[in-house]
């Protein structure tokens, strides 16, 4: 197997399990909201990791896939998040590294720059905001509240962010039975965990401390994207002095897939050890 797509598995300090492929200067990538705190299993999960990680890796990185840390404490906040990667980051690679963060991650991302821009030396925001989106935040209530009551995911509460990938209701009644049918059979073997990190998302905003984030970022878009609100993601953008905003007009949440993203991505990261 060529060493390069050869996948590796290991821990953070910290306890943050990680998914790395590629070699080179490293690359951390933070993904979005998971129903447990470990890194995907082979099979469907692993393959689609894989699918937005090895296009990076083929640019000349290794890239870590991070996950959270399982057997969270319920008071964990958002900022507990960034800190302990913060000290993972600099433990494990003895400087600041690139961080690309999609989604729940793009959050964990800004968080992460506005507490600990040490270690970072550039950031890419993509699919998310300052803040939690109107259709975001909803999805991820209704949720939280299934998984406290069940300790599953319910499929009313996953029906509830069909909006923000499909604004036609027609779509939404067709695929909803199929999108039901999934999430029962989502497992979650530690519900603290998933209900913790639900918790401390809705509760982040760092709005007002982006004019003092020194880290240069790309915020990255799909403008058919709706979980937040495009006047939301350009803010993210506009309010960081070193950030710029880039939109891709068909793509949605799932941006990472995207052959342009990758382009644009390894376009702007470094790509030496920063000093």
């Amino acid at each position: 197997m060529d060493p390069g797509r050869r996948v590796r598995e290991g821990e953070l300090p910290g306890g943050l399990p990680y998914l790395a492929v590629g070699s080179g200067p490293p690359l951390v990538f933070l993904g979005g909201s998971t129903p447990e705190h470990r890194n995907p299993r082979p099979g469907l999960e692993q393959t689609m990791t894989l699918r937005m990680i090895r296009p990076l890796a083929a640019g000349g990185f290794e890239v870590y896939f991070v996950s959270r840390w399982p057997g969270m404490d319920p008071a964990t906040t958002f900022a507990d998040v960034a800190e302990r990667h913060a000290i993972a980051i600099g433990e494990r690679f003895g400087g600041p590294v690139p961080v690309i963060g999609h989604s729940t991650g793009g959050s964990l991302l800004l968080q992460l720059i506005a507490d600990r821009p040490d270690v970072v030396t550039r950031a890419v925001v993509a699919s998310a905001a300052y803040a939690l989106g109107p259709v975001a935040r909803q999805a991820q209530r209704e949720l939280m509240q299934a998984i406290e009551r069940t300790g599953r995911y319910s499929g009313s509460a996953i029906v509830s962010g069909l909006p923000a990938f499909f604004r036609r209701p027609a779509v939404r009644r067709l695929i909803r039975p199929v999108v039901e049918l999934a999430a029962r059979r989502i497992p979650i073997a530690n519900p603290v965990d998933a209900v913790t990190m639900l918790r401390a998302e809705d509760e982040f905003d760092v709005r007002d401390r982006l004019p003092q984030i020194p880290t240069e970022t790309l915020v990255a878009y799909g403008s058919r994207d709706y979980f937040w609100t495009l006047e939301m993601v350009g803010e993210t953008a506009a309010r960081m002095p070193r950030a710029r905003l880039v939109l891709y007009a068909d793509r949605g949440h799932a941006l990472p897939l995207a052959k342009e993203f990758v382009r644009d991505v390894i376009a702007f990261l470094p790509r030496e050890r920063a000093a």
